[in-house]
């Protein structure tokens, strides 16, 4: 494992925004990672979903790298770390069915699984059949995780994810390009790879019918593209990301984001979630 000390968490975010941590640890295997899970602690994939605080934070902060998995037949074991694209073209190119439509998805499975990531009415609680976690200085495996959108038994309860069992389906032959689809879409949608953003900012809403409006529409319909403060920016060709279009701070967004949820309040009544995960100064 790699220690820094007072490194910033900018370096460290797809974001580039944060101030420096007390201690930053950088996991290359699960056995590192169990040893590091004590004290007052934050662990975290590959910084893509995420905004860090300005001020910094006084705690170890934990980037899960950790990167091993391997297939059998239909099943996917996988460390935690792994990247969840990596992940998605293996089980595609070994001609299985289910990930494909998590493709473009940024970070790793630890981090899918922790906030059920998912695209096109798919998510990856679907295929997850068992996940091993640390909690209290215990590691425990677990079947009943309860998925929900956007939401999992970890989000709502705690635990760091080690590893994770995902069983899928025998592909059809079109798996390949509905990856590739989705991808197109994706590159022509959204703020390209070199563009510091977290993902979609905000959750879409889901009406009690169980229908869902994308946060997207609503955002474009108030006129948010485009809307800045400082450097965060609303990206030009989708309302639901807001950029770091140069020198932004998690201040920046944060104000942002509430002027943008205001706006869609007054004009629909409804009230927008985050998705990114906001991480406060402690």
């Amino acid at each position: 494992m790699k220690i820094l000390k007072n490194a910033l968490l900018s370096n460290f975010s797809n974001f580039k925004i944060g101030g420096p941590a007390r201690e930053i640890v950088l996991i290359e295997n699960s056995e590192e990672l169990k040893e590091v899970l004590e004290g007052d602690f934050l662990v975290f994939g590959h910084g893509t979903n995420v905004l860090f605080p300005d001020e910094g934070l006084d705690k170890r902060v934990i980037f899960n790298r950790t990167g091993l998995f391997h297939m059998d037949g239909t099943w996917i074991v996988a460390d935690s770390g792994t990247s969840l694209q990596e992940v998605v073209k293996a089980s595609v190119d070994r001609g299985l069915s289910g990930l494909e439509y998590l493709a473009g998805i940024p970070g790793t499975i630890g981090g899918a699984i922790f906030g059920n990531a998912g695209a096109f009415g798919k998510q990856i609680g679907d295929y997850v059949i068992e996940v091993e976690y640390w909690k209290n200085s215990k590691l425990i495996k677990e079947k009943n995780l309860y998925f929900g959108y956007r939401e999992s038994v970890f989000k709502r309860k705690g635990g760091v994810i080690t590893k994770a069992w995902l069983k899928l389906r025998r592909g059809t032959g079109k798996e390949k390009k509905i990856m590739e689809n989705i991808l197109s879409r994706r590159a022509k949608k959204h703020p390209p790879h070199n563009v510091p953003c977290a993902g979609s900012f905000f959750k879409n809403v889901v009406l009690p019918s169980g229908e869902k409006i994308p946060a997207g529409a609503l955002l474009e319909s108030v006129g948010a593209k485009g809307l800045r403060v400082g450097g965060a920016k609303v990206f030009e060709g989708h309302a639901n990301f807001i950029i770091n279009d140069g020198g932004a701070t998690a201040r920046d967004v944060l104000t942002l984001a509430e002027i943008l949820k205001r706006k869609v309040k007054e004009h629909f009544g409804i009230i927008l979630e985050e998705e990114v995960i906001i991480v406060r100064a402690s």
